[in-house]
């Protein structure tokens, strides 16, 4: 059978130069499909392929089409292979669908002319034979999970690979294909502490060794209850909180249409007066650059090629995420598009090894994972959250557990003097260490 792009690509040229009548007739388009083979791995309370877990492969194609209409009116839809056997009939059928979808928005995207490629590397050749059956490793780490796992322990966990091939087309010309793969590791132990691991590679022996032995030590930490904290304990958030914040605080506040339409906490004005937002020490950019980080590409679904924008300029405002849409209205060019906080990276000039920073802390509590954040008000930044898994830091050693509460406001925190960022050896988000409100529970 024809792959989806190959007849959706043909049928949008077909039905531009000869439409079958004056109300179908379509000015310009562009479409992306994706097609993968994907297999996932479980363990359900040590038992692996259980039925909440079994082990599953699959493939398909999807994507989207866009259609800038001749009267200017859009459509956006959702495509999917069709029935075999149906051929032209059956996209004719759809096109009329998307023709009785169609909207009006004058200030709508422009199909982006063909641009030079960055050079980004988006596949690792190991997770195509995983998925041609030539290598077992997933089966192999599964069964190291296991084997691994101290006696005791209820132990949950998901291994994903996916490889196949990403197509960009349009109107004007844009036509690329290329390869593209996804692996992801996530474990947890009696479901107070876990790990994760997402890139377009495979995770490597001494990455899975590390991550293993720091998930281990804050398990064992929190056996052990540790003294309360006081009024002059240090806040740590965890990577894994910093990104919790990033997305609930930052990123929507940076999104293009958010700002133009007066949802963001920061103004049109603000971004043109590089307004000073944050401690001049912090930046904050976007980079789908990097090669096999899980957040990067080569092209947005719009067809722009991936670029780095900074956004936060030692902690100025630079540059909002703009789509197309956006950037016509903005007035600028489109920028990079972090999907989510997992393309943000947040960087410090003082910046230290998280080691080092934990050193340096005499009374800290360590923040591992927080309750209610979807809750909390994005536009103010102020947060009430609790956190039940946290460890006690105590001149600079990781002793026990204590329940806490957090209280503050995260845009202050990163603007305050005394805020430390701490580079972990593998995340890609820091260790935060910030002077806010906690209390006992």
């Amino acid at each position: 059978m024809m792959k989806l792009v190959k007849q959706l690509e043909g049928f949008l040229q077909r039905a531009k130069k000869e439409p079958l009548n004056d109300e179908l007739r379509i000015r310009d388009w562009r479409l992306m499909v994706q097609e993968a083979r994907l297999i996932s791995l479980g363990i359900k309370e040590n038992s692996p392929g259980s039925v909440y877990t079994p082990p599953s492969s699959r493939q398909g194609e999807s994507g989207e089409v866009y259609i800038i209409w001749e009267d200017g009116r859009l459509t956006q839809a959702q495509v999917q292979t069709p029935p075999p056997h149906e051929g032209s009939a059956y996209w004719q059928s759809q096109l009329e669908e998307w023709r009785q979808a169609a909207y009006e928005d004058p200030g709508g995207a422009d199909i982006p002319a063909p641009e030079p490629l960055p050079l980004v590397t988006v596949e690792d050749q190991g997770i195509e034979r995983i998925l041609a059956g030539e290598d077992g490793i997933l089966f192999e780490q599964l069964a190291k999970l296991l084997g691994d796992t101290p006696s005791g322990i209820h132990l949950n966990a998901g291994i994903q690979a996916s490889w196949g091939y990403r197509h960009n087309r349009n109107s004007h010309g844009l036509a690329v294909s290329h390869q593209q793969s996804q692996y992801a590791l996530s474990y947890s132990f009696d479901s107070l502490v876990g790990a994760g691991f997402a890139k377009r590679r495979l995770i490597r022996p001494e990455e899975w060794e590390i991550l293993w032995q720091r998930t281990l030590g804050y398990y064992e930490a929190l056996q052990k209850e540790s003294s309360e904290i006081n009024a002059q304990t240090a806040v740590v958030f965890s990577p894994s909180v910093v990104g919790e914040l990033l997305g609930q605080f930052i990123y929507p506040n940076l999104v293009g249409q958010t700002i133009l339409e007066g949802q963001s906490a920061f103004k049109v004005e603000d971004f043109k007066n590089h307004q000073l937002v944050f401690h001049e020490d912090l930046s904050l950019y976007v980079d789908p650059l990097r090669p096999l980080e899980w957040s990067s590409y080569l092209l947005t679904s719009e067809g722009v090629p991936a670029k780095q924008t900074v956004l936060i300029q030692r902690g100025s405002l630079h540059s909002p995420i703009l789509r197309m849409k956006d950037a016509k209205a903005w007035g600028a060019p489109p920028t990079g598009i972090s999907y989510g906080t997992s393309g943000l990276y947040l960087k410090s000039a003082q910046e230290k090894p998280w080691e080092e920073v934990l050193e340096g802390i005499e009374d800290g509590i360590l923040i591992l994972s927080v309750l209610g954040m979807h809750t909390q008000n994005s536009v103010s930044g102020d947060y009430s959250l609790s956190a039940p898994q946290s460890l006690r830091i105590l001149k600079g050693k990781i002793v026990g557990k204590r329940d806490v509460k957090i209280n503050g406001n995260f845009f202050r925190d990163l603007a305050g003097a005394e805020t430390v960022l701490g580079k972990a050896e593998i995340e890609l988000k820091p260790y935060l260490v910030v002077k806010t409100g906690v209390q006992n529970s």
